[in-house]
């Protein structure tokens, strides 16, 4: 029999997540390069895309983040209208440096900390089809 590990903290499989690492060991070199995240966590085993449409719930967290920093973009845009006349085409070039730099930085972020949430949501089952090392991961 296989003994279940212990799951670490949601804040700290959240926190983890945030920073590019496995949430349930607390491994890094998820990715082999910026865009592509390995199949399994080196450490533990986790198989990070099970299912075909798995990270769309990281493509909802990449728009959000992106769509948050445009806001702020467009907040300083209707700041500026109201003081004053002020050329648009610096705004205009932030909004559209904005939608296209962000995602592309986000992307890994957003990958892992899905597979965080994912983890959250999933306590009891996540590890049943793909068991790793037995023992207690902090």
């Amino acid at each position: 029999m296989i003994e279940q590990p212990v799951l670490p903290s949601v804040f700290r499989m959240l926190a983890r997540g945030l920073i590019r690492r496995c949430a349930r060991c607390g491994s890094g070199h998820l990715y082999s390069s910026w865009f592509r995240l390995v199949t399994r966590c080196p450490r533990c085993g986790y198989l990070f895309d099970r299912e075909e449409g798995f990270f769309l719930g990281a493509f909802v967290i990449n728009f959000g983040v992106t769509e948050v920093c445009l806001g702020v973009v467009l907040a300083v845009l209707i700041g500026l209208e109201a003081s004053g006349g002020v050329s648009l085409l610096p705004i205009y070039a932030a909004a559209a440096a904005v939608v296209v730099i962000v995602p592309i930085i986000n992307y890994p972020f957003s990958k892992t900390t899905w597979a965080a949430i994912d983890m959250i949501m999933h306590r009891e089952q996540v590890f049943a089809d793909y068991p790793g090392p037995a023992g207690r991961i902090t």
